[in-house]
């Protein structure tokens, strides 16, 4: 897979941290025995497999979750929504293995795993697949002055969602962080020409309630779901 580095330079600062936790016993075995069935992987120069990866994937509409942290919110979408198509992305190897044993448990055979940076992933490997909708549950909201740029959610995010979604497809953030919510709509007020905001996603709106977020609530945090719907880009003549 190529990397950030381009030129000696990163083309973009990391949402995420380097560090990647301590595997348990019961998610190094679940990564070992199950990471072949819900694993997607690639090497440099070639796109995702993603059409020998789901039975009759053209026909089939496709859901990303971009850090899905332990995969329960991934894991209760693809069980609502079985004739689905869903690619989770993570950069930590704790997330990817639980949620490796949670869909074998479950024997779900709509999803597959990426470990990864999705921008780079979405960028570089998609090739001409295009999603339904983008879904990203309560990133890292990186809350130091100086540190918005490690955010996940930039402009230049915004402009590969608009390479890979459909026309009319959503993307759809929750946060219980309020400075957070409004970096994201800061941006999207920018880009009101392809863009409009929804009251919520269909694709959001039955989502679960994970541990996080039960966690959250418990702590009188509020949170905060943002959507937004996209109208195509029109292509120059």
């Amino acid at each position: 897979m190529s990397n950030l580095r381009q030129n000696g330079r990163l083309r973009w600062a990391p949402s995420y941290l380097r560090n990647q936790g301590q595997l348990t016993k019961g998610q190094k075995r679940a990564f070992r025995e199950h990471w072949s069935t819900y694993g997607l992987v690639f090497q440099h120069g070639e796109c995702l497999p993603l059409a020998r990866s789901f039975p009759d994937f053209a026909e089939r509409e496709l859901v990303v979750e971009i850090g899905f942290g332990m995969g329960d919110h991934l894991l209760e979408m693809a069980s609502l929504h079985p004739d689905t198509c869903f690619v989770g992305i993570e950069m930590h190897r704790p997330g990817l293995a639980a949620a490796c044993g949670k869909l074998a448990d479950a024997g779900l055979q709509n999803v597959r795993l990426i470990r990864g940076d999705a921008r780079l992933v979405l960028s570089d490997y998609f090739g001409s697949a295009k999603a339904a909708a983008f879904l990203i549950q309560f990133p890292d909201p990186w809350p130091k002055i100086g540190d918005e740029h490690r955010r996940l959610v930039q402009p230049g995010l915004i402009d590969v969602f608009e390479k890979r979604l459909h026309t009319d497809g959503h993307w759809a953030l929750a946060t219980d962080v309020t400075t957070y919510a409004e970096h994201a709509s800061a941006i999207m007020r920018k880009k009101t020409k392809h863009w409009s905001p929804l009251a919520r996603s269909s694709w959001s709106a039955r989502r679960s309630t994970t541990p996080y977020e039960a966690k959250g609530l418990a702590a009188k945090r509020h949170i905060i779901d943002l959507a937004w719907t996209f109208h195509g880009v029109t292509e120059p003549c």
